[in-house]
């Protein structure tokens, strides 16, 4: 180590006028072979290595620019104080360390800590500190840019220099002493919560846990972010190169050297600030901040504290009786299972002690409890407590296993983990976020300003743009709220996952309108509530799902057994199923809507909306399940495409079709749908003329898209390019199209806002979105040649003519998603016409006639 000769420093200074005299301050020697003093302080203007060793050389006003800074004038007052003590020698570690290279620099961090171990006296200056006694109280006024305590005590590498000294002796700011860590271990023990044992004499022969250590630098801060990892490495007696420019993966090195030298499974107690979840690695020392009364847990004790653990909680299945105010168990076999674990533990000391680690994780041997409502979560049980065993939640994730926030421990306060506890080897995630699911749901809500709601903002994370991350490991949750400040109405829609299982929600604002209502106070109370009840909202997700997925699984297998395009479409299709849920907005006639895909299918869209509420007789609003097809041509908005016979492909899409031979259909047509038929009451673009749209307008022209066969007859028809087939997926009679061409609905939002302003007066309608028309066609077999027999050219009973010699053999027919509403409730329909009725009855008792004749009731035209 090189340290500075304390006499050559001071005669320097003395004769700094004397440029010509040199002197070797600067001499590398053993730290084992001399005396020493060594500084500790807190960095301000500091001078270098090549500035200390050079300054003789420089010239004059830089030479005095150096000399008048903080940094010099403490390794001058550092010098005379070693020097009246009567050491020869000290370090300091501005001007000790040539920082140009970085070997040395390496060497110097991992070696510091036994610097700082091997000196003879260590000197604190304080340089916040005016008062010439140590600050004993809590001091916000003098010390409120570090936490009411001098600047020294919220430092990172300062807890090494406080532990790793054995004599520390402080000075205030004039470099008068103040006190020693001996005589001031009770007052450090409050400012640094290390205990007053370790203050006094040390780490070594102490029994303390990783996660305990941790704590003491929980609150700490360094410039650099490495240097809250490097600065503990001799706390922990580890050694790991210098990697500056890592940011936070140094603190997980440092967490890996650990966890090599170290069998304490301490280390996996921290608890994030954030929760997240993937790792079993902290970000940050400060993960740590609760963890101060963690004690480790030695292998041999093990078995003992863990059926200590089990009688706590009362794990198992264990009968109790009382007996002088102590509960015993009863239980014969419970007993069996308590002694087979407490041997079980002790076999595996070994094995529990042990940790590997590889790129596929970190290898353990712990007890888990598995949770009763899903199979890839577990409870593990560590060998580190107080009173009873820590623990912390699992997710199984490919081959490892994740970590869940400590809030997963509380997914459902009715119910609590009661099974015996199983020995298991786990492969636990250390790198973070590899296993991890994480999700961007894109909002699209851009049509609910129809009605004036917009987007405030989403809770407890404020999210960029129209995307919210959430993991599908985590018990996660954002709150997005929209409002409608003109109506002083607002609601949240919950997004999240409980066990795996996704879930919506929404929340309405039941408070009556104020001017003090704020959305961030809303979104705080929404989340609040949908939090306590996710459990519950994903179970009902969970029945509506299995409900669906029951009825249609064997689509999906038989798809990927048979390879059947009919059955691949129907698979398609099912898996483009969406979920709706409505609710009501008190004090408004609207209702919000949220449309969304099945996210296992990777359809992370999620669609907002607020529409006219149908009222109260439609019943209370809930979970709907649809089938909206999202995989075939372009639509404007959700359309639930009506399942016909016949297919094509436009623009490279299958598209279903139904035959309207011998109809009258142009494309915007709409009505009520009966077996394919649609019976026409009016026609979009018809209705766009009379209230005054321009039907000319780019937005509202329909598309035209490009028609081909059925795969299946690829092959047959490659020397015809001007005709493509009909597939019919279950007889044997196919339509060929001659010159076939498509128009379909414009796909643009200004025709799906169109459909919308339609939506009240066309309820349940149908909408003919797909028009096919061809100059001539014909019967083909399975193999796409012609027919001999010319009488089924026309299968429905003749085919009418657009136009002179274009005929439309086929069209799509939807319905839209907007136009869609629930069928009325039975129930509250009678409900309400009962208290009607009562209260013409009680109005029909109170009300007195006022003239001689005799009155009967209301007429009708009076209710």
């Amino acid at each position: 180590m090189k340290l500075l000769k304390v006499e050559d420093v001071l005669k320097r200074e003395e004769d700094i006028q004397h440029a010509e005299v040199e002197y070797d301050i600067i001499k590398e020697l053993g730290d084992k072979t001399v005396r020493y003093a060594i500084l500790s302080h807190r960095w301000e203007v500091e001078v270098t290595f090549k500035e200390m060793t050079g300054l003789t050389k420089m010239d004059e006003r830089k030479r005095e620019e150096v000399r008048n800074r903080p940094g010099y004038q403490k390794i001058i007052k550092s010098c005379e104080q070693a020097m009246k003590d009567g050491y020869e020698w000290l370090w300091i570690d501005t001007c000790c360390i040539d920082k140009r290279s970085s070997a040395e620099l390496s060497e110097a961090i991992n070696s510091m800590y036994r610097w700082y171990q091997d000196a003879q006296v260590c000197y604190a200056y304080l340089n916040d500190v005016d008062e010439s006694a140590f600050p004993t109280k809590y001091n916000e006024g003098a010390y409120g840019k570090s936490s009411g305590w001098p600047e020294w005590f919220t430092r990172g590498w300062t807890l090494q220099e406080l532990l790793a000294s054995e004599q520390l002796e402080f000075f205030n700011k004039n470099w008068a002493p103040i006190g020693n860590k001996r005589k001031l271990a009770h007052v450090l023990e409050d400012i640094t919560t290390i205990p007053y044992d370790v203050l006094r004499n040390g780490l070594a022969g102490k029994r303390l846990s990783v996660a305990q250590i941790m704590s003491w630098a929980a609150n700490r801060k360094t410039t650099r972010v490495e240097d809250r990892a490097y600065s503990l490495m001799g706390l922990f007696e580890v050694h790991m190169p210098m990697v500056y420019g890592e940011g936070k993966k140094a603190f997980q090195r440092l967490q890996l050297e650990i966890i090599r030298t170290s069998g304490d499974h301490s280390i996996f107690t921290w608890d994030a600030d954030m929760p997240r979840t993937g790792s079993v690695l902290a970000d940050d020392p400060s993960d740590f901040r609760d963890c101060g009364n963690i004690e480790k847990v030695e292998p041999d004790e093990f078995g003992d504290k863990l059926v200590e653990h089990i009688e706590l909680h009362r794990l198992g299945n264990p009968w109790y009786m009382r007996f002088n105010s102590r509960t015993i168990s009863t239980n014969p076999i419970h007993q069996c299972r308590l002694a087979w674990l407490r041997w079980r533990a002790r076999a595996l000391s070994h094995q529990l002690r042990k940790f590997t680690v590889s790129n596929d994780g970190i290898q353990v041997c712990l007890p888990v409890i598995p949770h009763p409502d899903s199979p890839s979560h577990f409870r593990a049980m560590l060998a580190c407590g107080g009173r009873g065993l820590v623990s912390f939640d699992l997710v199984s994730s490919g081959p490892g296993f994740d970590k869940l926030p400590s809030n997963f421990a509380n997914i459902d306060k009715r119910k609590t983990l009661k099974a015996y506890p199983k020995f298991r080897t786990l492969h636990l995630a250390h790198n973070q976020d590899v296993n991890e699911k994480r999700r961007k749901f894109t909002l699209d809500d851009k049509h609910a300003s129809y009605h004036g709601f917009t987007r405030c903002g989403t809770y407890p994370h404020e999210s960029a743009g129209d995307t919210v991350t959430l993991s599908s490991l985590t018990n996660g949750l954002v709150v997005v709220v929209y409002a409608n400040k003109d109506a002083e109405s607002y609601f949240a829609v919950g997004l999240g996952y409980y066990l795996g299982q996704g879930w919506v929600h929404i929340v309405c604002d039941e408070h009556l309108p104020s001017q003090d209502v704020h959305w961030a106070n809303f979104g705080e109370r929404a989340y609040e509530q949908m939090w306590y009840t996710r459990a519950e909202h994903a179970r009902n997700m969970s029945k509506q799902d299995h409900a669906r997925s029951t009825r249609n699984a064997h689509f999906i297998k038989l798809a990927h057994l048979t390879k059947d395009a009919r059955f691949i479409e129907r698979a398609r299709f099912i898996t483009n199923a969406h979920f709706i849920k409505d609710a009501h907005l008190p004090r408004s006639i609207w209702a919000a809507r949220v449309v969304w895909g099945r996210w296992e299918a990777d359809n992370f869209n999620v669609m907002v909306d607020v529409q006219q509420c149908p009222g109260c007789c439609d019943g209370p609003c809930g979970m709907t399940t649809t089938l909206n097809d999202w995989g075939g041509l372009g639509m404007p908005g959700l359309m639930n495409t009506v399942c016909r016979p016949y297919s094509l492909k436009l623009d490279g899409r299958v598209a279903q079709l139904v035959n309207c031979s011998g109809q009258r259909i142009e494309l915007g047509d709409y009505g009520d749908c009966v077996d394919g038929i649609l019976i026409r009451s009016g026609n979009i673009f018809e209705d766009m003329r009379i209230l005054g749209f321009d039907h000319e307008d780019s937005a509202y022209r329909p598309v035209a898209c490009h028609v081909s066969s059925d795969t299946r007859f690829m092959y047959h028809m490659r020397n015809q390019t001007d005709v493509a087939i009909a597939h019919h997926v279950t007889s044997h009679t196919h339509l060929a199209l001659r010159q076939a061409k498509g128009i379909s609905l414009p796909a643009n939002e200004h025709f799906v806002l169109l459909l919308k302003a339609f939506s009240t007066r066309l309820v349940g309608k149908h909408l003919v979105t797909i028009l096919i028309q061809c100059s001539d066609l014909y019967s083909v077999d399975e193999d796409g040649k012609r027919r001999d027999s010319g009488d089924d050219l026309a299968p429905d009973g003749g085919m009418h003519a657009a136009e002179p010699g274009i005929f439309t053999p086929f069209c799509a027919i939807a319905s839209p998603q907007v136009w869609r509403r629930e069928p009325p409730c039975v129930r509250r329909r009678e409900q309400f016409r009962s208290i009607r009725e009562h209260f013409y009855a009680l109005v029909n008792i109170h009300r007195r006639p006022t003239g001689p004749e005799t009155y009967h009731g209301f007429a009708p035209e009076e209710r």
